[in-house]
């Protein structure tokens, strides 16, 4: 089924910054860790919450130890004092945007202002703002109140942050008729007005829009209603297993929105499930191919196909060099077989080099599975439910590497066998720490250069078949080409799985940077592998192929732009995207081969 995906959903800032203070708050600290009545309105983020050891405290005890998160929505500032009184640390969580409402109501009220707020009656957000308006506060919340309004002299108007902006307005001209000189303040979030203004344009370009967020969420509920109003069928859900596909299975299009306090994982379920649902308009073949890319995208058979591009890619690289001289056990082979040392040779590296990639990856996910959850939940539960069958294909890719490493020669075999032996100790804790031994993969920032350089071995550095001091120059340069895009491809990969890997306490690159910066050192290192594949290939230096090396460059250098932008419920499409450039360097290597010959 087609799915579209408003360009604002998920998380908002406010509720972003609340979430990451509160899983550093329980990683960080070492006593109780509360939050302040439910952090969001989200059962699937307060569910990771509770697993994590983050309690909610519904009322302030005389005393008490630990620390209080204080929620996105805000609190009263006697609340604030009595935590504080109580013994507890503070952590003030309160969206920026909350902030600026409560302290605009807290100013105007001292002044002698009657603050009109227009909210809903009993949202958390509401109460706090009252708070801070004290006896000056008065809430509008439904066209009773409005009504009912008493006579208003020296006052303004404040709006919960979450509010839909055009029944605002028309309230406030409706207040403004009847008292004029009030002071309007439109406090509403520019990310809710957005989001409203997407999912009315969604509404209208799909035929039927489902909504994903708590039921106790203000915004989702809002959202809810726009597209109703709109005359569009809408379903509102928490989670995936919510979808009605009864009712869905009619539509051709389907637009997808979420709550501003909708985790991604959340959203990434919703969307999975909806896109493999088949709907009764959908072409065979669109049905099929749709359903062959996820299968190889659920099973790493994707990312093999990726590794074996770069491996075949390397071998027509550096030219006949590999294929000349030596004793190795694939000659024997090859005439046992009746078939040319040329056509085997390639055969056997690029094996070794996709079943080991196979091999690992998924072996490494298996092991750590805990992050894969949050990042591509669809892809976790599958490797979960085929457990037995991808460990044992594991075990048969790694001898199946190991066999064609062996028939390439010794010195193949013996590098393939030490990468192994690095690959299976990734994930085991053997590196003394100051608390407890540690693994690779906990290594702050390395697992893209673990990648990188796993890779550029076993796809090139290995089929070679010779002792790396007898390496030239030419090939070592294609060598580092190979780590440095496979770096890349890393990279970008992290970038797509940060909320995931954040709330395990992965130190990955993302985390460690910032999003923004490590997309920024991708665009560098692709214009510097651009520049270099091209400056070599000029001067003669290097292979004429390896000037092909741009392709790939200027691919990632693109996806940059990609991966700037909105990425929940992307990972099927961007790792898609991000390992295409494998297989168009293959193809223009194999293009510029033929021609050349």
């Amino acid at each position: 089924m087609r799915v579209e995906l408003a360009q604002v959903a998920g998380f908002c800032m406010g509720v972003r910054r609340a979430m990451d203070m509160a899983l550093d708050a329980s990683m960080r600290l070492g006593g109780p860790v509360y939050t302040f009545g439910p952090l969001i309105h989200n059962p699937s983020a307060l569910s990771l919450l509770e697993a994590r050891g983050i309690r909610i405290l519904e009322e302030i005890p005389a005393k008490g130890h630990g620390t209080v998160i204080i929620r996105a929505h805000g609190v009263p500032p006697q609340a604030k004092e009595r935590l504080e009184h109580a013994g507890f640390d503070v952590i003030d969580g309160t969206c920026a945007r909350v902030v600026k409402v409560q302290m605009l109501a807290y100013a105007h009220a001292r002044q002698g202002y009657t603050c009109v707020l227009i909210g809903d009656k009993g949202h958390p957000e509401v109460k706090g703002i009252m708070g801070y308006a004290g006896e000056k506060g008065l809430l509008i919340s439904s066209e009773g109140d409005l009504d009912g309004l008493p006579p208003l002299d020296k006052y303004i108007i404040l709006a919960q942050t979450t509010q839909d902006r055009e029944r605002f307005d028309d309230w406030c001209r409706r207040i403004l008729a009847r008292y004029p000189g009030g002071k309007i303040f439109n406090t509403i979030c520019n990310s809710t007005s957005k989001r409203q203004a997407e999912v009315r344009r969604l509404a209208s370009r799909v035929d039927a829009v489902v909504v994903v967020g708590g039921r106790q969420s203000a915004n989702t509920r809002r959202l809810a209603e726009i597209v109703t109003e709109s005359g569009k069928p809408c379903m509102a859900v928490e989670t995936e297993e919510d979808l009605d596909f009864g009712q869905l299975k009619d539509f051709k299009r389907v637009g997808v929105t979420a709550g501003a306090s909708t985790p991604n994982w959340v959203i990434n379920r919703v969307l999975r499930q909806i896109e493999a649902f088949p709907s009764r308009n959908e072409p065979v073949f669109t049905r099929w191919l749709l359903q062959t890319l996820r299968f190889l995208h659920e099973t790493n058979l994707c990312t093999a196909l990726a590794g074996a591009a770069l491996a075949l890619s390397g071998i027509f690289m550096s030219g006949p060099a590999p294929l000349a001289g030596g004793i190795a056990p694939w000659r024997a082979m090859a005439s046992l077989l009746s078939l040319s040392p040329n056509v085997l040779y390639p055969v056997l590296s690029t094996l070794m080099a996709a079943c080991f990639i196979f091999s690992m990856h998924t072996l490494n996910r298996l092991i750590d599975m805990e992050a894969s959850v949050y990042n591509d939940p669809l892809k976790a539960r599958f490797l979960a439910a085929h457990q037995g069958t991808f460990i044992t294909t594991c075990v048969l890719s790694l001898l199946i590497s190991l066999t064609a490493a062996w028939a390439l020669g010794p010195p193949s075999f013996l590098i393939l066998l030490g990468v192994t032996m690095l690959g299976v100790l990734y994930s085991v804790p053997f590196i003394p720490g100051w608390k407890a031994r540690r693994a690779l993969k906990d290594l702050p920032g390395t697992k893209a250069i673990f990648v990188a350089m796993a890779w550029a071995v076993v796809a090139f550095l290995a089929p070679l078949g010779r002792w790396p001091i007898f390496i030239g120059f030419a090939d070592w340069c294609i060598f580092f080409m190979i780590a440095v895009l496979v770096f890349m491809r890393s990279a970008l990969l992290e970038v797509i799985d940060v909320q995931g890997d954040k709330i395990v306490g992965r130190e990955t690159l993302s985390l460690i940077f910032g999003e923004n910066k490590v997309l920024g050192m991708v665009r560098l290192l692709a214009a510097l592998l651009l520049a270099v594949s091209v400056g070599m290939t000029l001067a003669g230096l290097v292979p004429h192929l390896v000037i092909l090396f741009a392709i790939p460059a200027a691919w990632f250098m693109w996806l940059t732009r990609t991966f700037a932008g909105h990425r929940f419920g992307q990972n099927l499409k961007m790792e898609l995207k991000v390992e295409a450039g494998f297989i168009f360097l293959l193809v223009c290597v194999v293009l510029g081969r033929v021609l050349t010959e």
